[in-house]
Protein backbone atom coordinates (compact mmCIF):
# COMPACT_ATOMS: atom_id res chain seq x y z
CA UNK A 1 0.00 0.00 0.00
CA UNK A 2 2.85 2.33 0.78
CA UNK A 3 4.18 1.92 -2.77
CA UNK A 4 0.94 3.19 -4.38
CA UNK A 5 0.72 6.75 -5.63
CA UNK A 6 -2.38 9.00 -5.33
CA UNK A 7 -4.05 7.91 -8.57
CA UNK A 8 -3.57 4.26 -7.72
CA UNK A 9 -5.04 4.82 -4.26
CA UNK A 10 -8.15 6.43 -5.82
CA UNK A 11 -8.58 3.55 -8.28
CA UNK A 12 -8.17 0.99 -5.49
CA UNK A 13 -10.77 2.77 -3.39
CA UNK A 14 -13.26 2.90 -6.28
CA UNK A 15 -12.69 -0.82 -7.07
CA UNK A 16 -13.21 -1.74 -3.41
CA UNK A 17 -16.49 0.24 -3.28
CA UNK A 18 -17.65 -1.46 -6.50
CA UNK A 19 -16.99 -4.94 -5.06
CA UNK A 20 -18.74 -4.05 -1.81
CA UNK A 21 -21.78 -2.79 -3.74
CA UNK A 22 -21.98 -5.99 -5.79
CA UNK A 23 -21.62 -8.13 -2.68
CA UNK A 24 -24.31 -6.09 -0.90
CA UNK A 25 -26.70 -6.50 -3.84
CA UNK A 26 -26.10 -10.28 -3.99
CA UNK A 27 -26.68 -10.67 -0.26
CA UNK A 28 -29.82 -8.50 -0.40
CA UNK A 29 -31.32 -10.52 -3.25
CA UNK A 30 -30.51 -13.77 -1.50
CA UNK A 31 -32.12 -12.58 1.71
CA UNK A 32 -35.24 -11.36 -0.11
CA UNK A 33 -35.62 -14.80 -1.73
CA UNK A 34 -35.89 -16.49 1.67
CA UNK A 35 -37.74 -13.62 3.36
CA UNK A 36 -41.49 -13.74 4.09
CA UNK A 37 -43.80 -12.56 1.29
CA UNK A 38 -45.12 -9.58 3.30
CA UNK A 39 -41.61 -8.15 3.70
CA UNK A 40 -40.94 -8.56 -0.04
CA UNK A 41 -44.17 -6.70 -0.88
CA UNK A 42 -43.29 -3.90 1.52
CA UNK A 43 -39.82 -3.46 0.01
CA UNK A 44 -41.24 -3.48 -3.53
CA UNK A 45 -43.87 -0.88 -2.56
CA UNK A 46 -41.20 1.39 -1.07
CA UNK A 47 -39.04 1.08 -4.20
CA UNK A 48 -41.96 1.80 -6.55
CA UNK A 49 -43.11 4.77 -4.52
CA UNK A 50 -39.59 6.20 -4.45
CA UNK A 51 -39.23 5.86 -8.23
CA UNK A 52 -42.65 7.56 -8.67
CA UNK A 53 -41.54 10.58 -6.67
CA UNK A 54 -38.26 10.89 -8.50
CA UNK A 55 -39.95 10.79 -11.93
CA UNK A 56 -42.73 13.25 -11.00
CA UNK A 57 -40.34 15.62 -9.24
CA UNK A 58 -42.30 15.64 -5.97
CA UNK A 59 -39.88 13.78 -3.76
CA UNK A 60 -39.97 16.75 -1.38
CA UNK A 61 -43.30 18.35 -0.47
CA UNK A 62 -43.59 21.99 -1.59
CA UNK A 63 -43.48 24.51 1.18
CA UNK A 64 -45.29 27.83 1.21
CA UNK A 65 -43.12 30.55 2.68
CA UNK A 66 -44.86 33.63 4.01
CA UNK A 67 -42.81 36.80 3.65
CA UNK A 68 -43.81 39.76 5.77
CA UNK A 69 -43.22 43.02 3.93
CA UNK A 70 -43.45 46.55 5.25
CA UNK A 71 -45.78 49.02 3.56
CA UNK A 72 -43.73 51.51 1.55
CA UNK A 73 -45.17 54.90 0.55
CA UNK A 74 -43.91 56.01 -2.84
CA UNK A 75 -44.42 59.54 -4.09
CA UNK A 76 -45.62 59.65 -7.67
CA UNK A 77 -45.77 62.92 -9.61
CA UNK A 78 -49.10 63.24 -11.41
CA UNK A 79 -49.17 65.82 -14.17
CA UNK A 80 -52.54 67.50 -14.57
CA UNK A 81 -53.95 67.97 -18.05
CA UNK A 82 -53.90 71.52 -19.39
CA UNK A 83 -57.66 71.36 -19.98
CA UNK A 84 -58.25 70.60 -16.29
CA UNK A 85 -56.02 73.50 -15.22
CA UNK A 86 -57.79 75.80 -17.66
CA UNK A 87 -61.23 74.89 -16.31
CA UNK A 88 -60.06 75.32 -12.70
CA UNK A 89 -58.52 78.73 -13.42
CA UNK A 90 -61.72 79.94 -15.09
CA UNK A 91 -63.98 78.60 -12.32
CA UNK A 92 -61.79 80.26 -9.71
CA UNK A 93 -61.90 83.72 -11.28
CA UNK A 94 -65.22 84.13 -13.08
CA UNK A 95 -66.85 85.22 -9.82
CA UNK A 96 -64.09 87.81 -9.36
CA UNK A 97 -64.76 89.65 -12.60
CA UNK A 98 -66.95 92.76 -12.58
CA UNK A 99 -69.40 94.25 -15.04
CA UNK A 100 -69.84 98.02 -14.87
CA UNK A 101 -73.16 99.62 -15.86
CA UNK A 102 -74.58 103.11 -15.77
CA UNK A 103 -76.31 103.88 -12.48
CA UNK A 104 -79.89 102.63 -12.46
CA UNK A 105 -79.42 100.40 -15.53
CA UNK A 106 -81.96 97.60 -15.91
CA UNK A 107 -81.10 93.91 -16.31
CA UNK A 108 -81.29 94.05 -20.11
CA UNK A 109 -78.66 96.77 -20.46
CA UNK A 110 -75.21 95.99 -21.83
CA UNK A 111 -72.24 96.73 -19.58
CA UNK A 112 -70.20 99.85 -20.21
CA UNK A 113 -67.00 97.96 -19.41
CA UNK A 114 -65.61 95.00 -17.56
CA UNK A 115 -63.00 94.84 -14.82
CA UNK A 116 -62.07 92.74 -11.80
CA UNK A 117 -62.19 92.79 -8.01
CA UNK A 118 -58.73 93.87 -6.87
CA UNK A 119 -59.28 93.66 -3.11
CA UNK A 120 -61.74 92.19 -0.65
CA UNK A 121 -62.87 95.60 0.55
CA UNK A 122 -64.35 96.33 -2.89
CA UNK A 123 -61.71 97.97 -5.06
CA UNK A 124 -62.61 97.47 -8.74
CA UNK A 125 -60.03 98.03 -11.50
CA UNK A 126 -61.16 98.91 -15.03
CA UNK A 127 -59.30 100.12 -18.10
CA UNK A 128 -59.84 103.87 -18.35
CA UNK A 129 -60.38 103.95 -22.10
CA UNK A 130 -62.90 101.09 -21.99
CA UNK A 131 -65.08 102.75 -19.37
CA UNK A 132 -64.78 106.44 -20.16
CA UNK A 133 -63.68 106.77 -23.75
CA UNK A 134 -63.91 110.51 -24.38
CA UNK A 135 -66.55 111.23 -21.70
CA UNK A 136 -66.13 112.32 -18.10
CA UNK A 137 -66.56 109.95 -15.19
CA UNK A 138 -70.02 109.72 -13.65
CA UNK A 139 -70.71 110.23 -9.96
CA UNK A 140 -71.69 106.59 -9.50
CA UNK A 141 -71.97 103.30 -11.35
CA UNK A 142 -73.76 100.03 -10.93
CA UNK A 143 -71.44 97.03 -10.66
CA UNK A 144 -72.29 93.34 -10.84
CA UNK A 145 -69.97 90.88 -9.06
CA UNK A 146 -70.82 87.18 -8.71
CA UNK A 147 -74.44 87.90 -9.63
CA UNK A 148 -74.82 90.59 -6.94
CA UNK A 149 -75.48 94.27 -7.64
CA UNK A 150 -73.50 97.04 -5.97
CA UNK A 151 -73.32 100.77 -6.19
CA UNK A 152 -69.80 102.05 -6.84
CA UNK A 153 -68.17 105.47 -6.80
CA UNK A 154 -65.06 106.51 -8.74
CA UNK A 155 -61.71 107.11 -7.12
CA UNK A 156 -60.20 109.83 -9.20
CA UNK A 157 -56.72 110.84 -10.05
CA UNK A 158 -53.69 108.89 -8.92
CA UNK A 159 -52.94 106.72 -11.97
CA UNK A 160 -50.35 108.80 -13.81
CA UNK A 161 -50.35 106.29 -16.68
CA UNK A 162 -54.07 106.96 -17.25
CA UNK A 163 -54.52 103.29 -18.15
CA UNK A 164 -56.48 102.27 -15.05
CA UNK A 165 -59.67 103.58 -13.50
CA UNK A 166 -60.68 102.70 -9.94
CA UNK A 167 -64.13 102.18 -8.47
CA UNK A 168 -65.01 101.47 -4.84
CA UNK A 169 -68.04 99.35 -3.99
CA UNK A 170 -70.37 100.93 -1.47
CA UNK A 171 -71.87 99.24 1.58
CA UNK A 172 -68.95 96.93 2.41
CA UNK A 173 -67.28 96.75 5.82
CA UNK A 174 -64.96 94.48 7.80
CA UNK A 175 -67.64 91.81 8.11
CA UNK A 176 -68.91 92.18 4.54
CA UNK A 177 -66.34 91.64 1.83
CA UNK A 178 -66.14 90.32 -1.71
CA UNK A 179 -63.86 87.64 -3.06
CA UNK A 180 -60.90 89.14 -4.91
CA UNK A 181 -58.27 87.87 -7.31
CA UNK A 182 -54.93 86.59 -6.04
CA UNK A 183 -51.82 87.96 -7.69
CA UNK A 184 -48.97 86.07 -9.26
CA UNK A 185 -45.62 86.74 -7.60
CA UNK A 186 -43.07 88.03 -10.04
CA UNK A 187 -43.38 88.56 -13.75
CA UNK A 188 -44.56 85.69 -16.00
CA UNK A 189 -42.33 83.79 -18.44
CA UNK A 190 -42.20 83.71 -22.22
CA UNK A 191 -44.42 80.95 -23.75
CA UNK A 192 -46.50 80.67 -20.60
CA UNK A 193 -50.16 79.90 -21.25
CA UNK A 194 -52.60 82.54 -19.98
CA UNK A 195 -56.37 82.89 -19.98
CA UNK A 196 -58.28 86.07 -20.80
CA UNK A 197 -61.59 86.37 -18.96
CA UNK A 198 -63.41 89.08 -20.85
CA UNK A 199 -65.44 89.82 -23.91
CA UNK A 200 -68.05 92.52 -24.24
CA UNK A 201 -70.13 91.04 -21.41
CA UNK A 202 -67.30 89.49 -19.41
CA UNK A 203 -68.30 85.91 -20.19
CA UNK A 204 -65.89 85.05 -23.02
CA UNK A 205 -62.80 82.92 -22.35
CA UNK A 206 -59.74 83.17 -24.60
CA UNK A 207 -56.55 81.11 -24.25
CA UNK A 208 -53.24 82.45 -25.54
CA UNK A 209 -49.49 82.43 -24.79
CA UNK A 210 -47.02 85.14 -23.83
CA UNK A 211 -44.80 85.99 -26.80
CA UNK A 212 -42.97 89.22 -25.96
CA UNK A 213 -42.27 91.68 -23.13
CA UNK A 214 -42.15 95.45 -23.38
CA UNK A 215 -39.86 97.36 -21.03
CA UNK A 216 -39.50 101.01 -20.12
CA UNK A 217 -36.08 102.34 -19.23
CA UNK A 218 -35.69 104.33 -16.05
CA UNK A 219 -34.04 107.76 -15.90
CA UNK A 220 -31.80 106.39 -13.17
CA UNK A 221 -29.00 104.35 -14.72
CA UNK A 222 -28.87 102.00 -11.74
CA UNK A 223 -32.57 101.11 -11.94
CA UNK A 224 -33.43 98.19 -14.23
CA UNK A 225 -36.10 98.71 -16.93
CA UNK A 226 -39.72 98.17 -15.84
CA UNK A 227 -42.10 95.74 -17.50
CA UNK A 228 -44.91 97.83 -18.96
CA UNK A 229 -46.59 95.54 -21.47
CA UNK A 230 -46.99 91.90 -22.46
CA UNK A 231 -47.73 90.76 -26.01
CA UNK A 232 -49.39 87.44 -26.80
CA UNK A 233 -49.68 84.95 -29.62
CA UNK A 234 -52.34 84.60 -30.86
CA UNK A 235 -53.34 88.22 -30.38
CA UNK A 236 -56.10 89.10 -27.96
CA UNK A 237 -59.28 89.66 -30.00
CA UNK A 238 -61.50 92.73 -29.95
CA UNK A 239 -63.93 93.55 -27.14
CA UNK A 240 -61.61 92.22 -24.42
CA UNK A 241 -60.45 95.59 -23.16
CA UNK A 242 -60.38 95.57 -19.34
CA UNK A 243 -60.46 91.78 -19.13
CA UNK A 244 -58.68 89.97 -16.32
CA UNK A 245 -55.76 87.78 -17.39
CA UNK A 246 -54.75 84.79 -15.26
CA UNK A 247 -52.28 81.93 -15.56
CA UNK A 248 -53.18 78.24 -15.32
CA UNK A 249 -52.74 78.40 -11.54
CA UNK A 250 -55.55 80.94 -11.42
CA UNK A 251 -53.22 83.78 -10.38
CA UNK A 252 -53.80 87.22 -11.92
CA UNK A 253 -50.96 88.41 -14.15
CA UNK A 254 -52.55 91.54 -15.64
CA UNK A 255 -55.42 93.36 -17.30
CA UNK A 256 -56.06 93.80 -21.03
CA UNK A 257 -55.50 97.38 -22.24
CA UNK A 258 -55.39 99.09 -25.61
CA UNK A 259 -51.94 99.02 -27.18
CA UNK A 260 -50.62 102.62 -27.04
CA UNK A 261 -48.69 101.94 -30.27
CA UNK A 262 -51.66 100.49 -32.13
CA UNK A 263 -55.25 101.42 -31.13
CA UNK A 264 -56.58 98.34 -32.92
CA UNK A 265 -54.52 95.94 -30.82
CA UNK A 266 -54.63 94.82 -27.19
CA UNK A 267 -51.80 93.95 -24.81
CA UNK A 268 -51.59 92.92 -21.15
CA UNK A 269 -50.77 95.55 -18.55
CA UNK A 270 -48.78 93.54 -15.97
CA UNK A 271 -49.79 93.01 -12.36
CA UNK A 272 -46.44 94.38 -11.15
CA UNK A 273 -47.39 97.77 -12.59
CA UNK A 274 -50.98 97.52 -11.33
CA UNK A 275 -49.80 96.96 -7.77
CA UNK A 276 -47.49 99.97 -8.03
CA UNK A 277 -50.46 102.10 -9.06
CA UNK A 278 -52.71 100.68 -6.35
CA UNK A 279 -50.32 101.84 -3.63
CA UNK A 280 -50.65 105.44 -4.85
CA UNK A 281 -54.44 105.74 -4.86
CA UNK A 282 -56.08 108.04 -2.27
CA UNK A 283 -55.97 107.22 1.44
CA UNK A 284 -59.63 106.20 1.53
CA UNK A 285 -58.55 102.87 0.06
CA UNK A 286 -55.20 102.55 1.84
CA UNK A 287 -56.56 99.63 3.83
CA UNK A 288 -57.25 97.45 0.79
CA UNK A 289 -56.61 93.76 1.36
CA UNK A 290 -54.47 92.38 -1.45
CA UNK A 291 -54.31 88.61 -1.84
CA UNK A 292 -50.83 87.50 -2.84
CA UNK A 293 -50.65 84.35 -4.93
CA UNK A 294 -48.14 81.52 -4.77
CA UNK A 295 -47.25 81.51 -8.46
Amino acid sequence: MEDLNNKQMVLLTMFTCFLVSIATAIITVAMLQVAPETLTQTVNHVVEHTIERIVSGTSTPEKTISVVTNNVTKEVTVYAKEDDLLVAAVDKNQLRTAQIFAAGADSSASPLAIGFVASRDGLIIVETKALLGDVAAKESYQVTVAGKYFSATPIIGQDTTKKLFFLKLSGLNASSTVDSVSYSRGDPKIARTVVVLGGADGSVVFKTSISKFRYQKSDATSTPPSLVGIETSPKIPEQNSGALVVDLDGQAIGIVVTDPNDPTRYIIYPISRILEVVTTIPTQTSDIIIQKGEG
